[in-house]
């Protein structure tokens, strides 16, 4: 369960740098994930995967895309912020590392609330690609650093 948490964290980090470094095309992409989590809007978030995303947990796109789903019906609200945020670029593939701090309420549904975390601290490293005029993600890896349960 952790590690599609993770999955969804992935989607909920965008730096504030990306908001004053709005040119870099690999930071608004992160920017434009962090909306569309704020949004809670599954689609946007969607559009923002690579035809070929696949994870250790994800063999595809929509596998990834259902877990974000997932987590946006589970969560009653989600906010994360993040550090120390590195970027390599190459012409044909980014790599983003940083860490989450991740905090949120499970829905009060059945025993819901007692098994989804509700912080958590998750290192991240994600590679985007340029695919139809920008940059998307193309794939997520990450460890839960640490996390704690309960009220």
């Amino acid at each position: 369960m952790t590690r599609r948490l993770a999955l969804l964290l992935v989607l909920l980090l965008a730096p504030a740098a990306a908001c004053r470094k709005g040119g870099d095309p690999v930071l608004r992409t992160i920017h434009d994930l962090e909306t569309a989590v704020d949004a809670r809007d599954a689609d946007a978030a969607g559009k923002l995967l690579a035809a070929a995303y696949s994870d250790a947990e994800h063999a595809d796109r929509n596998a990834a895309l259902l877990t974000i789903r997932r987590y946006f019906t589970a969560y009653e609200s989600i906010s994360a912020s993040f550090s120390g945020l590195e970027v390599e670029r190459k012409p044909d593939v980014a790599r983003a590392v940083f860490t989450a701090a991740f905090d949120g309420s499970p829905r009060k549904l059945g025993s819901l609330d007692g098994f989804l975390p509700r912080t958590a601290k998750v290192r991240f490293e994600m590679n985007l690609v340029p695919e139809d005029g920008r940059w998307k993600v193309a794939w997520a890896g990450w460890r839960l650093e640490d996390r704690q349960e309960g009220p």
